[in-house]
């Protein structure tokens, strides 16, 4: 299948095990977490020039900073070189990135430091990342939430689990129940078990349906563990707590959108 075909050589076995990005917004961290930015403008701390920014990340800067007012002969606000957080498929992170937060901009710009990024994360070529619900996974290594959009007037009463060394993709089965409008979508949940523990393997999806296209097919899902703590909101160097196990539907409408791997905004 060509969404387990990308992660074929997925490094699992490497440690540490290579950084997957994904598309799970950082917003609710950041404002979850206010004291963030003190701790890399505080007294001692020495900023950045605007010439120490790598060229690779220029344009994005500059792009961000349009309209902002800033001092003459500046093209960019106050750069700040620390950890930012960012969206993974274990959950939010703390990684090397350049970054700035003035006060004329409602969300910071975060981008990860492009040496780290060469050397610590990995990415099969031409994919693009699609947002989806995190699964949560039990603390057998194998129970898993499956979280998806579904769509009113389908019956979901299973789903196809294909397990490879380095990847798992759950397909769930929808039939048909009756017409129904197709114009919303709402969240719901499946308990499964796989074959075998996730470990370090990606859980995929096929990235199929609206707003979906071919180069999401093979998207990474966040995977929240088990026992380690904290929130999806609030942890930083760790993974946060599951939600409840019960099967529900929340009959509410989900937004989907599209981030570049590594966007916080």
């Amino acid at each position: 299948m060509e969404a387990l075909d990308r992660w074929a050589d997925f490094p699992v076995h490497r440690e540490p095990r290579p950084i997957v990005l994904s598309a799970i917004s950082t917003d609710d961290w950041l404002r979850a977490n206010p004291g963030w930015r003190a701790d890399l403008t505080g007294p001692g701390v020495v900023l950045p020039a605007e010439d120490d920014l790598p060229p690779s990340l220029l344009a994005a800067a500059l792009a961000y900073c349009e309209g902002l007012r800033l001092p003459p002969g500046r093209r960019l606000g106050p750069l700040i070189r620390g950890d930012g957080p960012f969206g993974t498929d274990r959950g939010v992170q703390l990684l090397p990135a350049w970054m700035m937060v003035p006060d004329g901009r409602r969300s910071p710009f975060i981008a990860m430091d492009p040496h780290f990024e060469h050397n610590h994360t990995w990415w099969p070529p031409g994919l693009r990342t699609t947002s989806s619900q995190p699964a949560s996974l039990a603390a057998d290594g194998r129970t898993l939430t499956f979280r998806f959009a579904a769509h009113p007037g389908v019956d979901y009463p299973g789903a196809k689990v294909h397990e490879t060394a380095t990847a798992v993709l759950i397909e769930p089965v929808g039939i048909r129940q009756r017409d129904a409008s197709l114009d919303y979508i709402y969240d719901r949940e499946m308990l499964l078990r796989l074959n075998a523990p996730l470990g370090n393997r990606v859980l995929i999806s096929t990235g199929h349906g609206h707003g979906h296209g071919h180069d999401t097919c093979g998207a990474p899902t966040m995977v929240i563990a088990s026992g380690t703590g904290g929130s999806a909101a609030t942890a930083a160097r760790a993974r946060p707590r599951p939600d409840s196990g019960r099967s529900r539907r929340d009959a509410r409408r989900r937004r989907r959108g599209h981030h570049r791997p590594g966007s916080a905004a």
